[in-house]
């Protein structure tokens, strides 16, 4: 009885050794399966990848292009294919699409899509800027100069010396001299540069700002002088007083007013200063001087603030040559001159007066020079009249919502992802 037990047993303990036995080598067999199936979705899927961020590069370089861009991979590691093509949907839209093709083990193709949306005619505001130029003409960066913020030129960006640049700095030529660190050009980017970047179109009028002025906002037809004041309490916005220089007849705007848009203009020049207490655009079609400091009543560097300016002139921006500007000259504000320059007034003969100070944003056509300096550039240039450059961006422009009244903006050449959608295939395991 021992002996056939002893069989029996040897015999069950056969079998069930057999059976975990075969389901062993079956689950390897579908392991070994599953993970080819997994690694046949990722190639499949990451060749539509690679395809559409090709096809990206492709539009960065020329938006006129539509493709369509194919692709195969006949090689030890890989094989497979992708086609990327653009689709105008109308409406300042278009579709990019890429589809891969990857043969499967199992037999037939894995494809998967890939759908990105353009949006082509994005708008962006010049404020987004803490210095822009869109000519050169023969100013140099020097030792001292600082700019804080976002900086571009369409043109070529002079240096001599060691000018400190905060944050990234784009442009669409090159610098002089070319090599940063090397001769003339000893730069300090904190935070990169790049060069080659597309053209930012300055706007070619301000018509935006002159229907506002004569719809809801201030229009005046002479030379006018605008004194900025702080509101009487800490819920009322300030006022403009505005002084024809013709008549003398002064006029009052108040900022807070429900019935005024926030654009002052004049067909003649504008002298302008004070403290800016609410959110103002003041515009000149000829130039504007700025005859003493502009200041917001509430610092934003210090606390929260809700004030806001937009100098904007057709021609030039002139710092003053009066008793006031000749120390520190500070002006808080986007200041935008469309065919002109930020300037120093009878620059060859002003002392020497300290810092510009800047906080918020400088766009100007035609960069020219608010210091002279002596010959020779470098780290032998001296300042003998005018002002060494301080520019800071005011963060808060970050925001493109954020800007005063009116304020121009511009069209992104490059086009903007609204959004992207991508196939994703769930691999299901036996």
């Amino acid at each position: 009885m021992g002996g056939r037990a002893s069989i029996i047993l040897v015999m069950g303990f056969g079998l069930v050794l057999g059976f975990i036995s075969m389901n062993l080598n079956r689950f390897a067999t579908k392991a070994v399966g599953n993970m080819t199936s997994y690694h046949e979705a990722t190639v499949s899927h990451n060749l539509a990848l690679a395809g559409v961020n090709t096809a990206l590069s492709k539009i960065y370089e020329d938006t006129t292009w539509t493709g369509p861009l194919t692709q195969s991979f006949n090689s030890p590691s890989i094989t497979g294919a992708f086609t990327a093509r653009v689709y105008d949907l109308g409406g300042f839209r278009k579709m990019l699409r890429c589809i891969s093709y990857y043969p499967a083990s199992s037999g037939g193709a894995l494809q998967d899509t890939i759908e990105v949306y353009l949006n082509t005619r994005r708008k962006a505001t010049f404020s987004l800027y803490a210095w822009f130029t869109n000519n050169e003409g023969n100013v140099f960066w020097r030792n001292k100069d600082t700019i804080w913020g976002r900086a571009h030129s369409n043109g070529r960006v002079h240096i001599s010396g060691s000018p400190t640049f905060m944050e990234k700095v784009t442009v669409s030529k090159a610098f002089d001299p070319p090599k940063v660190g090397t001769g003339a050009n000893q730069a300090s980017f904190k935070n990169g540069y790049e060069t080659g970047v597309a053209e930012v179109d300055m706007p070619p009028d301000l018509l935006e700002l002159a229907n506002a002025s004569t719809s809801g906002g201030r229009h005046y037809t002479s030379d006018i002088e605008v004194t900025l004041e702080g509101g009487t309490s800490a819920n009322n916005d300030g006022v403009a007083i505005v002084r024809d220089m013709t008549s003398g007849v002064r006029d009052t705007v108040m900022l807070s007013d429900a019935g005024f848009n926030g654009v002052i203009m004049t067909d003649r020049n504008v002298y302008i200063k004070g403290v800016v207490d609410g959110k103002l655009s003041i515009a000149s079609m000829l130039s504007t001087y700025i005859t003493d400091d502009i200041r917001y009543e509430q610092d934003p560097r210090v606390g929260s603030s809700d004030d806001l300016i937009g100098v904007i002139s057709e021609h030039d921006i002139v710092i003053a040559d009066n008793t006031p500007n000749r120390t520190n000259c500070q002006a808080q504000a986007c200041l935008l001159a469309r065919t002109g320059s930020l300037r120093a007034e009878n620059l060859n003969s002003l002392p020497v007066c300290g810092e510009l100070q800047t906080y918020g944003s400088i766009v100007q056509d035609t960069e020219e020079e608010v210091g002279k300096y002596t010959a020779g550039g470098g780290s032998s240039s001296t300042l003998i009249s005018g002002f060494k450059k301080a520019y800071a961006w005011d963060p808060r422009l970050e925001d493109p919502a954020i800007r005063p009244p009116y304020y121009p903006g511009y069209y992104v050449k490059t086009y903007a992802i609204s959004s992207w959608w991508e196939s994703y295939r769930i691999t299901q395991a036996d």
